[in-house]
């Protein structure tokens, strides 16, 4: 009789009995009996477990492992062991009566492990070097792979081989080199022997911001570079050239053939973006259509991910099985279903290497290729099991694949579609096939409409939280755009592009790339309209934390299979909650060239020029600053009062909390900088590090060390706070920070300069002096 009490009173919804003394404002709520709610829990939990939704639990504590490793640099592998040891001890020993509960624990421990080990193995593997300085090198080696940018400039993938004038003691394996002058394309295997400068990926914009050393040091790429001049000719040497070198050099006379056909068919702007879509060769297209696309949530389509190998693969298997099903005895006799599954393998391979094979493309390829094996094995492609599997994959080969955006988008978006889908088709199996079958027409418009502002809606509630974190901007018309634009980009832009290429062979390849070209116009011009009319906030900066709830809460909406997934609704709600909470911001930004900062007060930019460098410009806006409705940086011409003749002179500043900064690029007023103001800036690569009176000193050579420095004060204490963007004790891809600095070619032709403490005797105050300065060598990178 209690248990039965205790049942109805869990779905009563008043009448529960008050505790304590009665209270008549107190809100009158069911009370939740403990035997109905483990009911509940145990129904739910058989749910899970038929579905077979604990297996999810592998690639999500993967993530987690490697995230440790290279998010929070933290090595719990050996500790992680040790714990896993004990609790399989204690729960197989005790546990035996719950299955359920030896599931979760082995699979979680055994994915963390999986992800720390992934990680530190990838870790210790790559070996790349990353140039430590700035410096114009002749450079001589092998050209891996050749492409052009969005200007038409040639970009080289160069194996440096050697370096002449000067000699460096550390160079980069590899390198990437614009070359803007007219000169004759290198293929792939010929040397490539120029002048060059060089210099490294760079760091964070700003304490916690993106680290554009990180993905360069992972590919193999040691510098970046301009070449100062044309590169020499194609020598006489005739080596031999390996497979590789042979193979690659024919596809990239592949793709360029194919990119120079498409441009000749469709002319202008929709000509650029369709060669875009199809060898991943950008050049040609405006910055005003990029950035059309971008303030629309459009971008999207110009990455080569998993939308277009998709719909390539899919639109080929559903040709390649309607013309078999034409033939009644193939229809009946042959697995025409599977027959069309490897026909969209090899369709989808053969778009892998066309379009240059990025990163995004491997990973959408992997993908697919577990969905269309599925298919093979008599099993469903389109299920979470398979996402995850995919996941799984991805992250035992490339595991630092988890910190990018591209990554982190792709599975939200997919996670999302896939969840929602497998929710629908059990809500439809439940409800039973109660309606009519609709019409041709009905089910195309339902296709078109429907199905468009769903998959729009839920990849870009999906997407959303990962575009703010990453980028700072959250286009709210998105969905409105993307329901527009769409259908026309999925079923005429892309099938006019698969069938394109199945005809060129034949020289009949003109009246679908035209048709191509008209839909690509279509695409176009509604983004450039809805750019005109709608708005790309800038939002600013979001919390990890936030970041890891809201993915919690994707993850805990789309992977049950039952009620369980509405426990998504608080973890959301916390991480509404952690977005809207911000830390306060710094009052000073410092880029680590030392030629770049600015202050901030009231969400207003003034930088150190009137030009300052543009893209660290625009990523301060989008962090700190308060750009326009459109997304564009108004402040980025507001300047810093007081900065003339700061070269022989110290330039006084302060901030908006009134904290004074001291700035020179005169290195003889080290000392007075540090006795006249609560930060001393010196924009010269002196050794000294600290001043004797313990203001902070910023130099161009601690930059090197710190990276980019954001300047606050304690709010409680009162004090200077300097936050750096590179740990002091810096991960593998930021080493190269420790190596020396600047390399001396040779030895210097002039008499080192004095200290200025000696010279000067004591300078009042315990004034600082420098112990040295490098007047030979290259300015920081």
């Amino acid at each position: 009789m209690r248990q039965r009490a205790d049942e109805e009173s869990f779905g009563a919804a008043a009448g529960a009995i008050p505790s304590g003394r009665a209270n008549p404002f107190a809100l009158r709520l069911p009370r939740l009996s403990r035997n109905a709610a483990r009911d509940w829990f145990s129904a739910e939990w058989e749910r899970e477990r038929a579905h077979r939704t604990p297996f999810h639990l592998l690639p999500v504590t993967m993530a987690a492992g490697i995230v440790c490793i290279y998010g929070l640099h933290a090595s719990l592998l050996l500790p992680a062991a040790t714990l896993a040891v004990l609790l399989a001890h204690a729960v197989f020993g005790a546990g035996a009566g719950r299955p359920g509960l030896r599931a979760i624990l082995l699979l979680t421990v055994s994915g963390f492990l999986a992800g720390q080990a992934a990680a530190l193995i990838e870790r210790e593997r790559t070996t790349t070097t990353i140039f430590s300085g700035e410096a114009s090198v002749q450079v001589s080696g092998r050209v891996l792979s050749h492409e052009r940018d969005a200007k038409g400039r040639s970009r080289y993938v160069v194996e440096i081989e050697g370096t002449e004038r000067p000699v460096l003691s550390r160079p980069p394996e590899r390198a990437r080199i614009l070359v803007s002058s007219r000169h004759e394309v290198l293929k792939p295997g010929e040397r490539y022997e120029g002048l060059v400068r060089l210099r490294p990926p760079s760091g964070p914009a700003y304490p916690g911001g993106y680290d554009f050393a990180f993905a360069p040091y992972f590919d193999g790429l040691g510098a970046y570079g301009f070449s100062m001049g044309a590169p020499a000719p194609p020598g006489a040497e005739k080596r031999a050239p390996s497979f590789g070198e042979w193979l690659r050099s024919r596809i990239s006379a592949m793709r360029g053939a194919v990119t120079e056909r498409i441009r000749a068919v469709i002319p202008g702007q929709p000509g650029a973006v369709a060669a875009a879509l199809v060898t991943g060769q950008r050049e040609g297209i405006d910055e005003t259509v990029t950035e059309a696309l971008r303030a629309t949530g459009l971008a999207h389509i110009l990455a080569i991910s998993g939308l277009h190998v998709a719909l390539v693969a899919g639109f080929a298997m559903v040709c390649v099985r309607r013309g078999l099903a034409l033939s009644g005895r193939l229809a009946l006799d042959r697995p025409i279903k599977k027959i069309a599954a490897v026909a969209a393998i090899a369709v989808a391979s053969f778009y892998l290497v066309l379009s240059g094979s990025s990163v995004a493309t491997d990973r959408a390829f992997l993908m697919l290729c577990v969905m269309l094996v599925a298919v093979l094995a008599d099993r469903p492609a389109i299920t979470m099991r398979n996402v995850s599997i995919a996941a799984i994959l991805i992250l035992a080969l490339d595991p630092h694949a988890v910190m990018t955006a591209s990554f982190q988008m792709s599975f939200a978006a997919t996670i999302g579609l896939v969840g929602v889908y497998g929710a629908w088709s059990r809500h439809r199996g439940a409800a039973g096939t109660r309606r009519q079958t609709p019409s041709l027409a009905g089910r195309l418009l339902r296709v078109l409409l429907v199905g468009s502002a769903a998959t729009a809606l839920v990849a870009g509630l999906s997407t959303a939280p990962y575009a703010v974190y990453h980028f700072q901007r959250l286009a709210p018309f998105g969905i409105v755009a993307n329901v527009l634009v769409m259908p026309l980009f999925s079923f005429l832009v892309m099938p006019a592009a698969l069938v394109a290429m199945v005809l060129m062979p034949f020289g009949l390849d003109a009246p679908a790339f035209k048709l191509m070209g008209i839909g690509l116009q279509g695409v176009i011009g509604m983004a450039e309209a809805l750019q005109a009319r709608l708005a790309d906030p800038v939002l600013g900066l979001v919390s990890p934390l936030a970041l890891v709830l809201m993915t919690a809460a994707l993850l805990i909406f789309t992977i049950p299979a039952g009620r369980l997934r509405w426990f998504a609704v608080p973890v959301l709600a916390l991480a509404l909650l952690a977005a809207a909470i911000r830390p306060p911001a710094p009052e000073l930004l410092i880029f680590e060239d030392g030629k770049t900062f600015a202050l901030l007060s009231d969400g207003a930019l003034a930088f150190s020029r009137e030009r300052p460098n543009g893209f660290v410009a625009e990523q301060w806006e989008r962090a700190y600053g308060s750009a326009g409705a459109d997304g564009s940086t108004g402040s980025a011409q507001a300047v810093i009062a007081g900065l003339e003749g700061c070269e022989a002179a110290i330039c006084r500043f302060t901030t908006s909390s009134g904290l004074r900064i001291a700035y020179t690029t005169d290195y003889r007023l080290t000392g007075e900088a540090c006795d006249s103001g609560d930060l001393a800036f010196v924009a010269r690569a002196i050794r000294r590090s600290t001043c004797r009176s313990g203001t902070p000193l910023v130099t161009l050579r601690t930059l090197r060390r710190t990276g980019s420095l954001a300047v606050s004060r304690d709010v409680s204490t009162g004090r200077i706070v300097v936050e750096r963007s590179i740990p002091e004790d810096p991960p593998a891809w930021n080493r190269h920070r420790l190596a020396p600095w600047p390399e001396y070619w040779r030895k210097p032709e002039t008499e080192p300069v004095p200290d200025p403490g000696a010279a000067a005797g004591g300078l009042a105050g315990g004034a600082d002096a420098m112990e040295g300065a490098d007047v030979t060598g290259p300015p920081p990178p």
